[in-house]
């Protein structure tokens, strides 16, 4: 898919035409503001529209522009705050790592709405926020997208290979051995995302810690589960088939009252290739709590 041909498809899915305009030209845009974590960790932070807070939290390939094609859509019914995970964007980092000081992150973030916000996270992203939720970050509720949970089902030569393509500096083939031999993105899809200029600066500055987060999900322990006391909704793409992500039996292991909502001919980024349908299968959620 060329990318005249995807956003001409943006364009007949989209109920809002001028605010897809608006929200593609958010792609390129940084925070408007920005919120101290742990160690003062400066994190680059965009807030838009009214209401009742609305977290968004992107995963390893993505940074603050993740959610731009939904952040309005959204921003119409809610005050939505989006950020930069440490290590990418405009936001800071440390010598250390962890998925500790990720949840410390959100969390203060989720201190910065001023009251319990929902939370919709994606990918890793959602490894965070799940996280979170167990570790007392308050949330009004939470959404997750194919959080990869099965870390142990990561093989050995996808990792060796990005490894090989970081160290040598072929960053491109990097971003494609993640998306596609383990994110479980389709080419079609790495090549259309490659072909837009602020996406393809996001995908580069993620995959060079990429590694680290790959580690942390697989050291994970989900022992802790379930999430508990927070409505909660789980999504997956119906064309999704990799085996990192949730299988339909595990679904009680991370929340037994969990809404689950398939999204029809999606895989794994349904916010960007069918951001009208993901928004409103989020909407109709967090309209409900």
């Amino acid at each position: 898919m060329g990318v005249l041909r995807f956003i001409v498809r943006l364009f007949r899915q989209a109920p809002d035409k001028r605010q897809l305009i608006r929200s593609l030209a958010l792609g390129g845009k940084g925070g408007n503001r920005t919120v101290n974590s742990t160690g003062g960790t400066e994190l680059a932070v965009r807030q838009s529209g009214e209401g009742t807070p609305l977290v968004l939290v992107h995963g390893s390939l993505d940074g603050i522009g993740a959610f731009s094609l939904v952040e309005l859509q959204l921003a119409n019914d809610y005050s939505v705050w989006v950020y930069d995970r440490r290590g990418r964007g405009a936001s800071g980092d440390d010598s250390e790592y962890s998925l500790d000081l990720e949840v410390e992150d959100l969390r203060a973030v989720v201190a910065a709405t001023g009251e319990p916000p929902h939370v919709v996270a994606h990918s890793f992203g959602a490894v965070v926020a799940l996280r979170g939720s167990l570790d007392g970050v308050p949330m009004r509720s939470l959404t997750v997208y194919e959080p990869p949970i099965n870390g142990d089902t990561i093989e050995a030569q996808p990792l060796a290979d990005l490894q090989v393509a970081i160290e040598e500096g072929r960053v491109d083939d990097a971003v494609r051995t993640m998306g596609i031999g383990i994110a479980g993105i389709t080419g079609e899809e790495v090549a259309t995302a490659m072909k837009v200029p602020p996406v393809r600066k996001s995908l580069r500055d993620g995959v060079r810690v990429a590694g680290r987060e790959i580690d942390a999900v697989r050291e994970c322990d989900w022992s802790t589960l379930p999430v508990a006391d927070v409505p909660m909704l789980i999504l997956r793409g119906e064309r999704s088939r990799a085996p990192i992500y949730p299988r339909h039996e595990q679904t009680a292991m991370i929340a037994p009252g969990a809404e689950v909502a398939v999204l029809a001919d999606q895989g794994h980024l349904a916010h960007v290739f069918a951001p009208a349908a993901f928004g409103a299968t989020v909407k109709e959620f967090l309209d409900r709590h």
